[in-house]
């Protein structure tokens, strides 16, 4: 909710209808609805609007399909920043040689 205080709009997607009534009921009645959208569902199957900055913190088990879909989307955004869980990131910045090293290197 805070980054709404620094954006024109911010656009969440979130799978757990759990988080989605919090995140409404935080905003609801405030000047921050009307700068939020809620896109309900998974991620990786939605089709993603246009955005210049995306800020996630990524679960383990989508970490690869959401990297691949990102670098992906056009037209191109202007920054990413994400959160991995460390195993992962590893992987991510592993050199060649590395028995960490994969094809997301």
């Amino acid at each position: 909710v805070k980054m709404l205080d620094k954006v024109k709009k911010v656009v969440a997607c979130e799978l757990d209808h759990r988080m989605v009534a919090e995140l409404q009921k935080r905003v609801q009645g405030t000047h921050y609805e009307s700068k939020l959208q809620i896109v309900v569902g998974d991620v990786i199957k939605t089709e993603l609007p246009f955005f210049d900055v995306c800020v996630a913190n990524v679960p383990y088990q989508i970490s690869s399909p959401l990297v691949f879909k990102l670098l992906l989307h056009r037209p191109f955004f202007r920054c990413a920043i994400l959160m991995f869980q460390r195993e992962f990131a590893q992987r991510l910045v592993a050199q060649p040689g590395d028995k960490l090293y994969c094809r997301l290197s």
